[in-house]
């Protein structure tokens, strides 16, 4: 009894102190390859996703994150701007992340999003946000088969205080890539919003 006690105590310290993860996100239509690697406090994001639209219309959809709420509100509670100037806006958002546990599942951070339209690019900065400092880029090209746009993500995410078990962080990376491409797809026409659970 002892040594299982041990070998379930030593499973719970290897998945929140830093064991190794699995370097990929679970399958979703809005994924088409994913690798997500912590090293230390920061967490290194890779997610391509295939849109089936070209890439100025994939480009022009995603440069209106404030549509957050109205495009998937089962996800995104806010979505507004406060300030805007040139190709930079920031905006507060509240979004809930179905796989983290009760206390955490709603999220309150605001970001600064900057366009570079020439480029076919965009970055994000988190403002304030107590969890993390993260900071991602945004990389639209058409797809090899000439069809589509290939959106390449990029994200760094190092970590403020002591967290939740690595599975469940990596789990809110995935998730948040995930809300974030149903927006450009539910902007673009391609995706319906979900019915509400009855």
């Amino acid at each position: 009894m002892r040594r299982l006690a041990l070998g379930v105590m030593g499973l719970i310290a290897l998945a929140g102190c830093g064991g190794k993860t699995e370097p990929s996100c679970p399958p979703a239509k809005e994924i088409a390859t994913s690798s997500v690697v912590k090293t230390g406090d920061t967490w290194d994001v890779n997610i391509t996703s295939k849109i089936e639209a070209p890439v100025d219309k994939v480009l022009d959809a995603a440069s209106h994150p404030e549509r957050g709420h109205d495009l998937v509100p089962e996800s995104i509670l806010k979505s507004e701007v406060v300030s805007e100037n040139g190709n930079t806006k920031t905006l507060d958002v509240v979004a809930r992340l179905d796989v983290l546990p009760p206390g955490f599942k709603v999220q309150n951070i605001k970001t600064e999003y900057t366009y570079d339209p020439a480029q076919k690019r965009y970055s994000t900065r988190s403002i304030d946000f107590k969890l993390a400092d993260i900071s991602s880029d945004y990389r639209f090209a058409p797809s090899p088969d000439g069809n589509g746009t290939v959106l390449t993500y990029t994200t760094k995410s190092k970590d403020k205080a002591p967290m939740i078990v690595e599975s469940l962080q990596k789990g809110a990376l995935c998730e948040t890539f995930t809300i974030q491409a149903k927006v450009i797809r539910r902007a673009l026409g391609l995706d319906s919003a979900e019915k509400p659970a009855s």
